[in-house]
């Protein structure tokens, strides 16, 4: 297993249960002492989001776009002087904007979320987790009655592929968060999406569970993936590895890896941010998010968690203070008495063009089986990819039909680097 971000946890243990022996490669696992920070999964917004059918790329999202990118508080950022090699993913990303594509990839969408939950029960329970869980729904907010009005199809989208949602008036929202600034007119509950009280927790206890089990955690980049004769062998830090099987859930680093046995991957990063607000934990009950600002308020264990936001500029360009200044300001605006942001985090989402993950076995070895690619819903999707893995790797028939998920399917726009 090359990656210990929660896909790849889930994945292991998964693993685990379907009698496979298993070795986590992590830069930093989440072992006693771990920071854990470099893990995408450690500054997530910590919501299972089963109502999130909708694909980033919608019809007319291109002509959206400038508008996104001039206003400062807005959630989309680009670092320019990457557009050069982003250009074959928007390209991707476009494509896969059509009204025929984006019903296409919802229904997709909605057939894996469907099962998110029951693929993170038994781990949850086995990891002794439960009491992680907060379930109190998520809320979407909106400013103006136009605001509300624009976001209504979108709504009957979402139910219209299975998502169960409720129409909040101002009233309703005040009984549900007395905290928040009267800054809304309407507002939207998902009442079956709920969170963990903190994803460093979870995948630690996870970890545990994996090392109880018989699993080993080896520190160090993994690198040199190759195929041999008996399976796969490849690098981790100093140490050479070989194994029957490869689970590739590296996260943003995953097409680099695949790169090294011939799979072209077109997956590139969305940089998310977080500002967490120590004092500001037990003003909200659950999830809030006013779309415009592109950024959740998630009361977590250590604080209220503000996370979100899109700046598409790859693994290697410095943190952004304009992202998270953006998030103080939207904080400070929407939640009175958070108190200051005490810490800032950047993470790298793994994303691909149509927010579909890529779960499957590589097209040009069957030793080596993919999960990565999950953008969004890494968290959410974890669970469900893990049990999937499992089935590829016992080669039983999975749940679901994997086609969609495919790693190869937009090498026609080229791959990343």
């Amino acid at each position: 297993m090359i990656g210990a971000g929660l896909v790849g946890l889930a994945s292991a243990l998964w693993l685990q249960k379907a009698g496979h022996r298993v070795t986590v490669i992590d830069r930093e696992p989440p072992l006693a002492g771990a920071s854990y920070k470099q893990a995408c999964s450690y500054g997530n917004a910590c919501t299972i989001a089963p109502h999130s059918v909708m694909p980033v790329a919608t019809p007319g999202i291109a002509w959206r776009v400038p508008g996104m990118l001039a206003n400062p508080l807005g959630p989309l950022a680009i670092v320019w002087r990457y557009l050069p090699h982003l250009a074959p993913w928007l390209r991707a990303f476009v494509a896969s904007s059509s009204k025929d594509e984006v019903e296409r990839i919802a229904t997709v969408l909605s057939g894996l979320l469907m099962q998110a939950d029951a693929g993170w029960r038994p781990l949850v329970h086995e990891a002794g987790a439960k009491a992680l869980e907060r379930r109190h729904g998520c809320l979407y907010l909106y400013k103006t009655e136009a605001q509300f009005q624009a976001a209504e199809p979108e709504m009957l989208f979402r139910e219209r592929h299975g998502v169960a949602l409720e129409r909040l008036d101002p009233a309703a929202i005040r009984d549900l968060e007395p905290n928040l600034a009267p800054l809304y007119c309407r507002g939207v509950l998902f009442r079956d999406a709920y969170t963990f009280s903190s994803p460093k927790l979870l995948a630690f206890a996870l970890a545990v569970v994996i090392g109880e089990r018989g699993g080993t955690f080896v520190d160090g980049d993994a690198s040199g993936l190759e195929m041999t004769e008996a399976g796969v062998r490849l690098r981790a830090g100093d140490e050479k590895l070989a194994a029957d099987h490869a689970v590739v859930a590296a996260g943003a680093w995953s097409g680099t890896l695949a790169s090294q046995i011939g799979d072209r991957v077109l997956i590139d990063t969305e940089r998310g941010y977080h500002v967490l607000f120590p004092s500001a934990g037990c003003l909200l009950m659950r999830p809030v998010c006013y779309p415009e600002h592109g950024f959740y308020m998630t009361p977590m264990a250590d604080g209220l968690r503000a996370a979100g936001t899109v700046e598409l500029g790859g693994l290697s360009a410095p943190s952004n203070a304009g992202r998270t200044a953006m998030i103080r300001r939207g904080v400070e605006a929407l939640l009175p008495g958070a108190g200051e942001g005490t810490s800032e985090w950047l993470g790298f989402r793994p994303s691909m063009p149509d927010s579909l993950p890529v779960i499957g076995n590589s097209p040009t070895s069957p030793n080596v089986t993919y999960a990565f690619g999950h953008g969004h819903l890494g968290l959410t999707l974890a669970g469900i990819t893990g049990r999937l893995v499992a089935d590829l790797v016992s080669k039983r028939k999975p749940s679901i039909d994997l086609t969609p998920f495919r790693s190869q399917r937009f090498s026609h726009f080229g791959a990343s680097r």
